[in-house]
């Protein structure tokens, strides 16, 4: 019979061999592509004779392999996990958004980019994502109020106006499991974002460019709910930012006291990249 160390000495290796065996595969890649690399690069091997070819052959048809054991992986979703589990997920979708406080009309953009996941708890983990998202309104007229060739107050209306605002955002969010044998979560956290571009494109006509009429960072705070099945997540979060777009006058007479608002819809493929086996008692 085993003595009580040498179980928990067993239970601590299997542990490693299962957090260590994706960066095993990842080595066995690297090694194919340096083989690859040399035979390309060599200028006195002018033919590649059979038996070398043989084993190229061999070693990208196992490269390939690992490649696909690292990125399909079987597994079922439930709500329930191991502490310092960690998840990767590439993620791109439509982003549904508007600009509070003018009358426009919603803007189809687009949104991709890629998290991280660190489990916590069984049920709760930490999520860093980066994002570019595309977001802005459409069909906003310009009222200037004005008065006429007789001297009487009018308000003149121009339009519409176009706007696309480019961000990269930066979600640091909570997800939580409420139900441990359902793959159904839920998110918030802080929503961040920095703007590298701004434009008010005029119908047939001028086009403005806003980047530095309106601050580039944002804040908000996102709500979400998400689904999984397999190695895919399905996820919805609407985002309200507490910042005004506007700090000066020219951006104040186009978008008045204006607000990100947006709903995203994503779809991820979830990569485990650290697996921590739970230690028996």
């Amino acid at each position: 019979m085993k003595k009580p160390q040498d179980i928990n000495g067993l239970k601590k290796k299997i542990t490693i061999f299962a957090s260590e065996s994706v960066f095993l595969k990842m080595k066995k890649i690297i090694l194919i592509a340096a083989i690859l690399l040399g035979a390309l690069t060599n200028g006195q091997a002018q033919v590649i004779n059979k038996n070398y070819a043989k084993r190229i052959g061999q070693a990208v048809k196992e490269g390939y392999q690992d490649v696909k054991g690292v990125i399909v992986q079987d597994t079922k979703p439930t709500g329930e996990h191991t502490i310092w589990d960690i998840y990767a997920a590439p993620k791109v979708g439509l982003n549904l958004s508007n600009l509070s406080d003018i009358d426009g009309k919603m803007k189809v953009g687009v949104v991709a980019g890629t998290y991280f996941e660190v489990f916590i708890a069984n049920n709760i983990a930490i999520d860093a994502e980066l994002l570019y998202s595309h977001q802005g309104s459409s069909g906003v007229y310009r009222n200037i109020d004005t008065t006429d060739d007789y001297g009487n107050p009018v308000v003149q209306e121009y339009g519409p106006y176009n706007f696309n605002l480019h961000y990269f955002n930066m979600n640091y969010l909570v997800r939580w499991y409420p139900w441990a044998d359902l793959p159904w979560s839920f998110t918030t956290g802080v929503h961040t974002g920095y703007l590298i571009s701004a434009h008010a494109k005029r119908k047939n006509g001028e086009n403005i460019n806003l980047k530095n009429s309106i601050y580039r960072g944002d804040v908000s705070i996102p709500f979400g709910v998400s689904y999984e099945w397999k190695q895919w997540q399905v996820e919805a979060r609407y985002s309200l930012s507490l910042r005004k777009l506007t700090k000066d006058a020219e951006a104040k007479d186009l978008l008045k006291n204006a607000r990100n608002s947006m709903l995203e819809v994503t779809l991820g493929y979830r990569i485990q990249v650290l697996l921590m086996l739970p230690e028996n008692k």
